[in-house]
This record gives C-alpha cells, sequence and structure tokens, in this order.
C-alpha cells in the first residue's frame, strides 16, 4: 500500500516564501515543483503572498522566495537560505516521507490508484535553468556562479552559502548575498529623477536586506558607486552602499531602476547585497555587476496573478 503519485505541498517549504507543491512519485519525492494550489505571487526581494519577502537573514529578504526574495528577495545579507533550487534540497524530504507522512518505499499509506503515472505529467517544470525567469514581469536574472535560483517563479537569485543569523536568536539562517527583481511604483521624466527614484530604492534595500532582527540593525552607511547604467537594452540608474551593521558582516547593498523591456509603461528595480567577510564561501563584490549585467527579457507567460509593488 503506497502514496498515489501526484502533486502535494512540499515538505521542505521554507515558510517565508510562496507556497508550493512538490511530485511525488509513488515511492520518493522527485526534483519537480510548482507554485502551489490558490498562491499569489508577490514582487519583492523573494516575495511572499503577502507581498513581504523574507530577509537575507530572515530576505536578502527581499528578496530574497514576492520573493519572493517584497521585502522577501530582498536580497542581500539578509535572504532566507532554504527557497532555493530542488537541488539543494535535503533527501531526506524528497523521499523519507510520504505526503501523508508515513514513511515511503512500501510502509502503510492509503491505496496506490492504478490509474495513477508514475511520472509527473507533462506540466511538470523542466530541469533548473540558469537563468531565473519571471514570467509575469518578462525578465530574468542570470544566476551567478556558487549560486542557486530562490525559487520557479521568480527572477531571484541567492547564493548557496548559509550562516547563522548574527542577531536571531532562534538560529534562523542567513545567506552570504541575493538578487532580486521586481515591478516598482514610481517614473520620472529627466535624470534627476530617476536617480532620486533609485536612492529610495536602495534605502528600503538595506533595511530589507539587513534587518535589525538579524543583523543589529544598519549604523551606517555611504554611496561607494552610482550613475547611469543600461539594463537590458533599457536606459536605467545604479546606487551601491556599503553599510555598516552593528554584527557582523557589513555589506554591499545595491538598487539598480530601470524600463521593463516588454512595457515602457512599467519600472522595474534589481535589488542586490552581498557580505563583505572574510570567509571561503564570501562572493565578491563584483557579483553585483554580475547581476546587473546578467539581467535578459526572456518575455511574458502565463498571467500567475495579481503582484504587489513596492
Amino acid at each position: 500500500m503506497t502514496t498515489p503519485p501526484g502533486w502535494y505541498p512540499d515538505p521542505g517549504q521554507t515558510p517565508q516564501l510562496p507556497p508550493q507543491e512538490r511530485w511525488w512519485d509513488g515511492t520518493a519525492w522527485t526534483s519537480h515543483t510548482r507554485p502551489g494550489a490558490g498562491t499569489v505571487t508577490g514582487t519583492a526581494g523573494q516575495p511572499g503572498p503577502n507581498g513581504k519577502g523574507a530577509g537575507r537573514g530572515p530576505l536578502v529578504a527581499g528578496i530574497l522566495g514576492a520573493v519572493v526574495l517584497t521585502a522577501a528577495l530582498a536580497v542581500g545579507g539578509v535572504l532566507l537560505l532554504g527557497g532555493g533550487s530542488d537541488e539543494e534540497k535535503p533527501e531526506a524530504a524528497r523521499s523519507s516521507s510520504s505526503p501523508d507522512g508515513s514513511k515511503g518505499k512500501g510502509e502503510s499509506a492509503p491505496p496506490e490508484d492504478e490509474d495513477s503515472p508514475s511520472d509527473p505529467p507533462s506540466d511538470a517544470p523542466s530541469p533548473i535553468p540558469r537563468v531565473a525567469r519571471d514570467p509575469l514581469l518578462g525578465i530574468g536574472l542570470t544566476v551567478p556562479e556558487g549560486w542557486q535560483r530562490a525559487n520557479d517563479h521568480n527572477a531571484a537569485a541567492l547564493s548557496k552559502s548559509a550562516y547563522r543569523c548574527p542577531a536571531d536568536s532562534a538560529g534562523k539562517k542567513c545567506v552570504r548575498g541575493g538578487g532580486f527583481i521586481k515591478e516598482t511604483r514610481g517614473s520620472w521624466s529627466d535624470d534627476d529623477e530617476l536617480r532620486e527614484l533609485t536612492e529610495a530604492q536602495v534605502a528600503k534595500n538595506a533595511k530589507a536586506s539587513y534587518p535589525k532582527k538579524s543583523y543589529g540593525g544598519i549604523t551606517s552607511h555611504k554611496v561607494v558607486e552610482s550613475g547611469a547604467v543600461t539594463v537590458a537594452g533599457e536606459k536605467g540608474y545604479r546606487v551601491r552602499w556599503r553599510v555598516k551593521n552593528k554584527l557582523k558582516p557589513d555589506a554591499y547593498v545595491e538598487a539598480v531602476v530601470f524600463r521593463s523591456p516588454e512595457s515602457s509603461a512599467s519600472t522595474l528595480v534589481l535589488w542586490s547585497s552581498v557580505d563583505i567577510a572574510d570567509a571561503e564561501d564570501a562572493s565578491p563584490v563584483s557579483v553585483l555587476d554580475d547581476l546587473r549585467k546578467g539581467v535578459v527579457a526572456t518575455g511574458t507567460g502565463q498571467d500567475e496573478g495579481p503582484r504587489k509593488t513596492v
């Protein structure tokens, strides 16, 4: 007696990320996932259905999952690990227990449906691509080496390296860096307005990616890079801060605002951040440039539902 093959709630789901389902083939969990039934995708640094993001500590999110991580993909020092690629899911989450909580591979479970297929249906996701794509915004984010996609339906990526958030007594995990693209309110008619909009976005990113509850609070910051850029062929502007946290590590936090390649009436922003740490698993600050240069227009797909903007 085994649990029938089918889509069930993912046993390895991270609470701060949008609900998702994983395919159970009748004996073990597979690598195939899809958004959970009734999920409303958000748009913010690993954003969640309520538009809030998980800190990288609990967002680099903020993205970092709207989101995804909206302050959920916040992306930098504070993205919570756990919404990464299926390849990173613990094997125990895939095969040790069946969807009804019983052990797989022959132990007691509901009767098997003889008509159920042993393989996932045709709508099962294909292997995780190198580009994290948001089908609603028509934008993609190239995943840097040593990083992973945040989830299956947002242009979001995060470092695979994790550590205990320095100010979190509950032992939550933070990751070394993250990036997330979302739609944002605001428009501009000249370069000064574009700069002001970007300055406001980098401040939001810093607060979401390195929250007080995870890093003790940001004590100071300074602008280290700013200026006009081209993103996915569109005009944009970037501002990069170096922030000092009450509790180490410090970090680089960046916001890049640009017009959507899909619609000139839509404004997008890339939130990204990375720890400043003397550690083998730390990413160099140049990864922020890689993320910006790796933004690509992918074209829109099926509407996944309403998204919140920040």
